[in-house]
């Protein structure tokens, strides 16, 4: 496995695949929360929460791939426009904050992932990996998780959490 922070190569079929669900995904719940006033909070909440955990468990093999991350900081940068534009939106005003506020964290988890992925890389010499549930293995390199894996995970719950809770 090359330890090397930058690499760019190719998207593969995977990749695009990837990226035009997770679009299309998207445009449908918009098109659902315009149509239906109901359950717009809920949907924004768990669509921006969701988006973060999506990133750091499954996709942070592909993410190594400067290309591929690159697509999403665009995708991020494009969530958080549309977080300033509805952010004083009282349909969306939940308890501490706004339903919107996830839509803001995703070029920062993103981030926070590539640094937790340096860090893995200086300190282990190694690939950061997501740890898998009741295994001691990651789902997709199949090496042994550490304890450097659990922790910057916790991490990236942690702030994902926060992020999530502030304004």
């Amino acid at each position: 496995m090359e330890n090397k922070l930058i690499r760019c190569y190719k998207l593969n079929k995977w990749n695009i695949i990837t990226v035009c669900i997770y679009l299309l995904l998207s445009i449908f719940l918009w098109m659902y929360c315009l149509e239906n006033k109901i359950d717009q909070k809920e949907i924004l909440f768990y669509y921006g929460f969701g988006t973060q955990f999506f990133i750091y468990s499954f996709q942070y093999r592909e993410l190594r791939n400067f290309n591929y991350f690159l697509i999403w900081i665009v995708i991020a940068i494009i969530q958080f426009c549309i977080y300033l534009a509805i952010k004083d939106s009282p349909e969306l005003a939940l308890v501490n904050g706004n339903a919107a506020l996830g839509l803001r964290s995703t070029i920062i988890t993103l981030l926070l992932f590539q640094f937790l992925r340096f860090l893995s890389l200086q300190i282990q010499h190694k690939e950061l990996v997501a740890p898998a549930r009741s295994s001691k293995t990651d789902l997709l390199d199949e090496r042994k998780i550490t304890i450097f894996d659990v922790i910057c995970f916790i991490i990236f719950v942690a702030v994902t959490i926060f992020l999530f809770v502030t304004r």
